[in-house]
């Protein structure tokens, strides 16, 4: 139990670090230029994860076949939500005829869910594996925070929902967190490949449907491309370190 608290304590740094830059988006004046900087950062954290972190864990399993659909249902399933928002974003509260600040929220609400699996699991391997990933996670998401709060800001929704919402983030680490520990301890690792699978193709069609275009449609700048490699390289460069 001491090991399971544990997981859920670390799996909680993220959250934090989502809420500090959700802080700063809260503090700094809103700008099409600004939002799109941080846009462009956190498409840039998001594929890092995905494709330095997340899909060579992925190809690694045996049969790859397998991970490989689930690859493809977690994107179906981003789809699917996608359309659902699509649809009823007239009767949702602050969408105004624009579905990003969801989409994106729905895709650091998956990368949250896919960390606190990762933690979960790793801890059953050992507490340094879980503390070097829960640390690297702490820097990446950040940019994510200040990029979801600032969206919802530009959609003029109240602060008691954003704070609500962004304190409402706990919820899927914890459950992965405790997915990771308690429903996948002691399997072999194909189970937990095909739910990483899953988590991996949700998180990037939701970078390429929709961040990545959202980002453009703000006041790009060559800064904002700086912005996107730059974040790129310190996340890997930050996961390598802590190595």
């Amino acid at each position: 139990m001491q090991e399971f608290l544990l997981a859920l304590t670390l799996s909680a740094l993220p959250v934090v670090s989502n809420f500090m830059g959700a802080m700063i988006a809260e503090a700094l004046p809103l700008s099409k230029q600004t939002l799109g900087l941080a846009l462009h950062a956190a498409g840039g954290v998001l594929l890092a994860i995905a494709s330095t972190e997340l899909l060579p864990q992925v190809v690694s399993a045996k049969p790859v076949w397998t991970t490989m659909l689930a690859l493809f249902m977690g994107g179906a399933f981003y789809v699917w939500v996608n359309h659902l928002l699509n649809s009823s974003k007239n009767r949702l509260r602050g969408i105004d005829g624009n579905k990003a600040a969801w989409a994106i929220f729905l895709s650091i609400t998956i990368d949250l869910f896919g960390d606190g699996l990762m933690i979960g699991t790793s801890l059953t391997i050992s507490q340094h594996l879980g503390v070097m990933l829960a640390s690297a996670r702490v820097v990446a998401h950040i940019p994510e925070g200040f990029v979801t709060n600032a969206e919802f800001k530009s959609q003029a929704l109240p602060r008691r929902q954003r704070f609500l919402l962004l304190a409402a983030l706990i919820i899927p680490v914890w459950l992965g967190a405790a997915l990771g520990y308690w429903g996948l301890r002691g399997q072999s690792d194909l189970p937990k490949l095909i739910v990483l699978a899953f988590t991996t193709g949700t998180l990037i069609t939701a970078i390429v449907e929709e961040i990545i275009p959202e980002a453009h449609q703000t006041q790009d700048t060559n800064g904002s491309a700086l912005a996107f490699i730059g974040s790129f390289a310190l996340s890997i460069l930050f996961s390598a370190y802590l190595e």
